[in-house]
């Protein structure tokens, strides 16, 4: 409640309007208007009362506090975070909460710890969680992060997923699983940690060290159910040989079981070692892809024998089959993607016009009298082979070799159009697909494996730089880097919720990105009435349908300060 409250300086009396707030658990006075001294204060009273008002976005923070409190984020990651005997708290603000608010600054706008409070200030937060935040630097969250250990990270992470499973009844009947990478600014000569290495990176940033990432996800709203932060330098056989038995262990501590349960992956984790392992359990059903240049006989098989089939009314050709792969039996069925196709022709056009500038700046190099370069024909053969080589590109370009005066060589090429014909009709745009669903139709198949680009989809959301990103992350020591990834990952779950609920109920068609714009028009007006001295919170004037997701988000006026407490423990 805010009252009246006067100070002394050079003699003369001031007045303020204040509102006490509890900073580490003490009361202290916040001044929210300056009101004058009593003459200014006496002519205000007599003249005609007037408005200032002043506005904080809201509805963001507001509905992920709201989502929080449901799953009880706070008291999971306080459980798991230390001993019941020790309960450390900084400015009165417990270990779960200090993650919690630092996961709903990366949801609505990814920032630094540092420039988190620059972030918040223009908010509701302190508002609505009745506490001053002005002293949340930097080190109080590294502070906090010290405190939770890696080996509880999956344990905090499970128990949130326990809540949302239970809450939002999400079905465990396909998950999908994926990897990426994301690039870092730490330093090369940096020792202090072992993530960060370089390698391939999917943003075509080779030049940095970078992060890899294993997501599970379930096929409907791709909720991460499991996530694993990993070696930069891994590939995804590797980090798919190591995490296969801890998402095992995640699906089976959720869900007690694994039948009925379908896992869906990409060629890029195949090897005769990883379908061993999901050979191994007998209740785990699979649909995965396999590398078309490694079963040509199966593509020249389905060549011969396709069928047409309607997949989400699209007409698609199918070949089916059951064969030998890696000694276990499996269903295998081929089928054709035009839009696959196309993107391989644009790529190899690409690819092509790039080789030719590079031979014909050999070829003039070679052929100009003035030029000392000079090159075997061994060296020659040599240097064009790594000039043409690449997928698809090495059969359908050739290059042929000449003799000129002085011992001297060089070359002719040209596009054999006939291989390229025969490549884009018996070989471009195929896909594999091997399952030991052999029950499921066709059409169950496909749909499955479809859904696996899905995950690609949350990959992108967690890279978006507006909302929910991982970067920027300025930590650069292995146990910091993992519970920053673990902030995230909480950040983007809570989204997901509330976007899930809304996208349910609301008949809401945008993008989980628009939907977080969409939150944060909705602001909280604080109106200070001159002359009688009232301050009023309410939210603003808002559009229908802002109005009908914001009373389903508990987003309203009667709802502006929700009771999550972030300071006591259970």
């Amino acid at each position: 409640m805010a009252f009246l409250s006067s100070r002394k300086s050079r003699g003369h009396k001031y007045w303020s309007i204040v509102e006490s707030r509890r900073v580490n658990g003490k009361p202290r006075n916040f001044i929210l208007e300056y009101l004058g001294t009593a003459e200014k204060l006496l002519q205000k009273l007599n003249n005609k009362e007037s408005m200032i008002i002043k506005s904080y976005s809201h509805g963001d923070t507001s509905a992920l506090i709201n989502i929080a409190k449901e799953l009880n984020i706070i008291s999971i990651i306080n459980k798991h975070t230390f001993n019941n005997s020790k309960k450390p708290k900084s400015r009165n603000i417990s270990v779960g909460a200090s993650l919690l608010l630092a996961s709903i600054g990366r949801a609505c706008r990814p920032t630094s710890k540092m420039g988190w409070y620059d972030w918040c200030k223009n908010t509701s937060l302190e508002y609505c969680l009745k506490s001053s935040f002005k002293n949340l630097t930097s080190q109080h969250f590294w502070n906090q992060m010290n405190l939770v250990k890696l080996e509880s990270i999956p344990l905090i992470e499970r128990d949130i997923v326990k809540e949302l499973i239970k809450k939002y009844d999400i079905k465990l009947d396909c998950l999908l699983f994926d990897t990426t990478n994301f690039f870092t600014f730490i330093d090369s000569t940096n020792k202090h940690c072992d993530l960060p290495q370089r390698g391939k990176n999917k943003q075509k940033r080779g030049d940095l060290r970078q992060l890899g990432m294993a997501l599970l996800a379930s096929r409907k709203n791709q909720f991460p159910l499991f996530h694993k932060t990993y070696k930069g330098n891994n590939n995804d056989i590797t980090v798919f040989q190591e995490v296969f038995s801890e998402f095992v262990d995640r699906i089976k501590s959720i869900y007690n079981k694994l039948l009925d349960v379908t896992f869906i992956f990409d060629k890029g984790n195949n090897s005769k070692k990883n379908f061993k392992k999901l050979d191994n359990e007998n209740d785990l059903y699979y649909v995965g892809g396999l590398v078309p240049s490694y079963f040509k006989d199966l593509i020249k098989a389905a060549n011969n024998n396709f069928q047409m089939i309607t997949v989400d009314g699209e007409n698609i050709p199918a070949f089916r089959t059951k064969q030998k792969v890696w000694e276990e039996e499996r269903t295998c069925i081929v089928t054709i993607s035009e839009q696959l196709k196309e993107g391989q022709i644009r790529g190899i056009n690409q690819g092509l016009n790039k080789r030719y500038k590079k031979l014909e700046n050999l070829k003039k190099q070679l052929e100009n009298p003035k030029t000392r370069t000079k090159l075997s024909k061994e060296d020659l053969e040599e240097r064009l082979d790594k000039i043409i080589k690449g997928q698809f590109i090495k059969g359908i370009l050739q290059y042929k070799i000449i003799e000129l005066k002085n011992d001297k060589y060089s070359f002719t090429y040209n596009l054999n159009q006939e291989l390229f014909d025969k490549l884009k009709s018996e070989i471009l745009g195929r896909q594999i697909l091997v399952t030991n669903r052999h029950e499921w139709s066709n059409k169950e198949i496909i749909l499955a494996y479809r859904g696996q680009a899905k995950v690609e989809y949350a990959f992108r959301n967690l890279k978006n730089p507006f909302h929910m990103a991982v970067r920027p992350q300025y930590h650069w020591t292995d146990q910091k880097i993992e519970v920053h990834i673990l902030i995230c990952i909480i950040g983007y779950l809570l989204s997901v919720a509330a976007y899930t609920k809304v996208k349910k109920n609301c008949n809401y068609k945008k993008n989980i990105n628009a939907f977080m714009n969409d939150l944060k028009t909705i602001r909280l007006a604080v109106c200070t009435i001159e002359g009688k001295e009232k301050i009023k919170y309410q939210l603003e004037e808002m559009t229908s349908e802002i109005k009908n997701i914001a009373k389903l988000l508990e987003v309203t006026n009667e709802n502006i300060r929700p009771n999550i407490n972030i300071s006591g423990y259970i």
